[in-house]
């Protein structure tokens, strides 16, 4: 009894709830939508074959106790009132939102040809206050009778289009040209250019990221130059997906005391560039407070090939990136240390740490560097001629006559025994 009256009072709630009927609606070309109200504006509302239509098409007013069931026809027609396409969407819900919309999206074909195009949308509400009465008298008498629930009494299009506030033509157009640019000039955005510092000293190296958006529905890529007190010292090429952005880091440094300008200039096509413009102070007050640590550049080897026990020169190059400070430079030959030097460098400072190496025994070795993949190889060989062995022919000796006379004797026996006995058968 209890659960019967409690079902009545908020049923009684719910149709004491005001319903409406499709009072009112709009209906946009746009090229992307990501919920209600929420959608971008195409930029000029001409598109090439190829490319795709797009319409945003809103209702207002259609919740009715609750239930939403609204039809949208979309209508499109070419500059000579052919129909060139039709599509018909259907929303069925329960929820308290009284707006509801709908997306149109068509890849626009070859063979439509160039002019105004015209977009009637059809927007059928498809309940009322009538219906919703008698649905929820049922619905109530379902319950207490333990019958089964009633479908939800929704009304045909024809009948909604006889009533005014059940049917709503919102006509749009739009134009088709081959000649128009399928992307918007702003497809890829570059923005929010950020330094980590903006006070070093000299030489000392600046992160510089931007914010490169794509806002298209398919990928691509577009490309950007750094500059450097107008002086362009990086070119950069990205691969952006749809709706997608990407951060991009570069470094830059100087050695001269004073304000620098970095700059970010867009290059490819359908990019813009926002506040693409930051500064930072190159100061001898500063000071690196950066770790010393030292980056290896490069290994080069006087010779290729030397004789056993001749020297070969092996010259390190080595660079600070941190603050002044010593560090060893430990070389290693067939990743055995060979010798290990103790090098003090100031910041940014670049020096060659050289090792001499003698090497008795033939063979290959591999040269390499503690805490760096660069390697390089020498060869060890002798150029004293190795003197050829002399091999001896062997002479097969023949054997001795008295051999061969004992071999025929016995041959000459054994003859003479098989006639013996073959005659003594008989």
């Amino acid at each position: 009894m209890e659960y019967k009256l409690t079902l009545l009072i908020m049923v009684f709630i719910i149709l004491t709830v005001p319903s409406m009927a499709v009072d009112n609606g709009y209906a946009r070309i746009v090229y992307n939508v990501r919920g209600l109200q929420d959608y971008d504006l195409h930029w000029n509302d001409r598109f090439p074959p190829g490319s795709i239509l797009k319409i945003y098409a809103e209702a207002n007013g259609v919740n009715h106790q609750r239930e939403v069931a609204v039809d949208y026809i979309f209508i499109i027609k070419d500059p000579n009132n052919n129909v060139v396409d039709t599509s018909l969407y259907s929303n069925r819900y329960e929820d308290y939102r009284e707006n509801d919309f709908m997306t149109y999206s068509k890849n626009v074909p070859q063979g439509w040809v160039d002019g105004v195009y015209t977009a009637d949308v059809h927007i059928f509400d498809l309940l009322n206050e009538s219906l919703m009465d008698t649905y929820y008298s049922e619905l109530i008498n379902s319950y207490l009778n333990e019958s089964d629930r009633p479908d939800l009494p929704v009304m045909n299009r024809s009948n909604a289009s006889a009533l005014p506030e059940q049917h709503l033509v919102i006509t749009k157009t739009f134009f088709v040209d081959r000649y128009a640019n399928k992307y918007p000039v702003d497809r890829f955005r570059i923005e929010k250019i950020m330094l980590d510092r903006t006070s070093v000293a000299p030489d000392m190296p600046v992160t510089v990221s931007v914010n490169v958006s794509n806002t298209f529905y398919d990928k691509g890529s577009t490309s950007l130059d750094l500059l450097l007190d107008n002086k362009v010292i990086n070119k950069t090429t990205l691969e952006i997906e749809s709706y997608s952005s990407s951060q991009t880091n570069f470094t830059v440094s100087s050695g001269i005391i004073g304000d620098h300008t970095v700059e970010i200039i867009p290059t490819g096509m359908n990019t813009i560039g926002l506040n693409m413009s930051v500064v930072f102070t190159v100061s001898a007050e500063n000071k690196i407070e950066t770790p010393t640590e030292f980056v290896y550049q490069d290994i080069q080897i006087d010779k290729l090939s030397v004789e056993p026990n001749q020297t070969v020169t092996i010259a390190v190059t080595v660079k600070n990136t941190g603050k002044e400070g010593t560090q060893p430079v430990e070389l290693f030959i067939n990743d055995v240390l060979e010798e290990g030097k103790q090098v003090n460098l100031n910041f940014s400072e670049i020096k060659d740490v050289y090792f001499n190496v003698t090497k008795g025994d033939v063979g290959a070795y591999r040269v390499t560097v503690d805490k760096s993949n660069l390697s390089k190889i020498f060869f060890v060989e002798s150029s004293t001629p190795v003197p050829a062995a002399t091999v001896e022919p062997k002479i097969e000796k023949k054997p001795q006559l008295r051999v061969v006379i004992g071999l025929s004797v016995i041959v000459i026996l054994i003859y003479l025994l098989r006639l013996y006995l073959k005659n003594r058968w008989k």
